[in-house]
């Protein structure tokens, strides 16, 4: 059974993630976006559907003296695999779930990720509320679009109900939050 721990840009996702690591332990780490400069520790995949920000991300973390992620993924509507960064290319895939239609941010592609193209078999989220009630960590206005990547989500969720579970936010309440019973079902 492979756990993936998912990271996004919430405001919750440091506390997220340290609750979340005294769950249980994890198989794969994946973060998206700005998580993805930001976080210290090993990354099995950077995901973002903005694939031409990776650069700038990237130097943030080699600054950091963080390791290279193993992998930078991007959505095939991004690119042709043309965009390139020196040490490491970017990958391109699907960025739907099966049913889904509307893009759920990069959050929702992080976990598709995670269960499809990583093959976990569940995935704990971790600052991807998807709530205005939010900020992302790096600022400090609440992020008013988070309502309207919901449709995504929606669409999405036969397919990640039984295998997703969020520590915050609306997310949270749609998935539940992760347990001791979830992750006893799971395993």
């Amino acid at each position: 059974m492979r756990t993936a721990l998912v990271l996004g840009g919430g405001s919750s996702v440091w506390a997220d993630a340290d609750a979340a690591m005294d769950l249980c332990e994890f198989d794969v780490v994946v973060a998206c976006n700005d998580a993805c400069a930001a976080w210290p520790g090993h990354l099995d995949a950077a995901v973002s559907l903005h694939p031409e920000k990776y650069g700038i991300w990237m130097e943030r973390r080699s600054r950091s003296d963080f390791p290279t992620p193993e992998r930078l993924i991007g959505h095939k509507e991004a690119g042709t695999g043309t965009v390139r960064l020196p040490a490491l290319p970017i990958e391109f895939t699907e960025w739907k779930l099966p049913g889904q239609q509307d893009s759920g941010s990069s959050g929702l592609f992080a976990l598709k990720v995670a269960l499809v193209d990583l093959t976990c078999d569940r995935a704990i989220l971790c600052g991807v509320p998807m709530d205005d009630r939010f900020a992302h960590f790096f600022d400090p206005n609440p992020w008013n679009a988070a309502a309207a990547h919901r449709r995504g989500w929606k669409q999405a969720l036969p397919a990640i109900a039984d295998k997703a579970r969020s520590m915050s936010g609306w997310t949270a309440e749609q998935l539940g939050r992760p347990d001791e019973t979830w992750l006893a079902q799971a395993a």
